[in-house]
């Protein structure tokens, strides 16, 4: 008798699961019926609307007579594997030493954002003298005339130009990391149309090869002083034999340091063969002359 009693609890049961699978199952296939009947009539009302709506027509017309520039992306930034040099060059920094290279690519997107614009505020005001929505070339027959102007609507928004940028900006982010990469650090400003066009302007002051503007020049001296990293600097160290490439000083008690031949004070930049190894007190010496 208790047996006949669990074998027709575990029948009931298993039919109670079977009935709540088939339920949720049902659920799902009206679900995915019912949205794609909603897609399909959908379909059929846009589908007329573009073919149709004068408004939209009138959009594209519009559209066809605006054409606005594209922005690139002259976001600046770098990682220092030396925390002696993160700390000592700010942003402000790296941008004017940057500025030397772009200059002439962001003054071009300033002018061209200007042109955006203007050309925006023109083309928003022909926009604005559309404004009469359910008009065809064609009988909208047995579809709801509610439902078209919803629709119509809707799809006039989505075609309208979205507003480009107004305003000229720059990011400049800089990292602090180890040797390996491991970035611990960070740092990042934001330099406005009207700043840049000042550091441009002061750039543009120059006499030969060198900047007669006294914080412009020390920014650009403090980056390309900074472009030589602790990776670089064991490079050269390894390149010259570890050892003073005046006075021949090695080993622990050398105090090797890296050396621009050229002093960039003196113009000269932060790359390979520009770069060697000296002693403390060759270097000291040596100062800004050039051997």
């Amino acid at each position: 008798m208790r047996a006949y009693r669990f074998r027709y609890v575990r029948k009931d049961s298993t039919v109670i699961i079977l009935g709540i699978f088939l339920i949720i199952f049902g659920g799902i296939v009206t679900f995915f019926t019912v949205k794609k009947i909603c897609v399909s009539k959908r379909k059929k009302y846009d589908d007329f609307i573009l073919r149709n709506s004068i408004c939209l027509k009138q959009l594209n017309e519009i559209n066809n007579r605006y054409q606005f520039y594209p922005i690139i992306d002259l976001n600046q930034e770098h990682t220092y594997d030396n925390e002696k040099f993160y700390d000592n060059i700010s942003c402000k920094d790296y941008l004017i030493y940057q500025l030397q290279f772009i200059k002439k690519k962001v003054v071009d997107q300033i002018g061209k954002i200007d042109i955006n614009k203007k050309r925006y505020t023109e083309y928003v005001t022909e926009i604005k003298t559309i404004d009469q929505f359910g008009r065809f070339y064609d009988s909208p027959g047995k579809m709801k005339i509610k439902k078209l102007l919803e629709r119509e609507k809707k799809i006039f928004e989505n075609e309208i130009y979205s507003a480009p940028i107004t305003q000229f900006y720059l990011t400049v982010t800089l990292y602090c990391a180890t040797i390996r990469g491991y970035i611990y650090s960070r740092k990042v400003e934001i330099f406005y149309d009207k700043d840049i066009m000042q550091f441009i302007a002061r750039l543009n002051k120059k006499n030969g090869a060198f900047y007669t503007d006294c914080e412009i020049w020390n920014s650009i001296c403090r980056v390309e002083r900074g472009k030589v990293s602790n990776k670089m600097r064991f490079s050269i160290y390894a390149r010259d034999g570890y050892r003073c490439c005046i006075c021949g000083a090695s080993g622990n008690f050398a105090q090797l340091e890296i050396d621009h031949i050229i002093p960039i004070a003196k113009g000269g930049k932060s790359v390979y063969n520009n770069l060697q190894t000296l002693c403390h007190r060759c270097n000291i010496e040596k100062g800004d002359n050039i051997y």
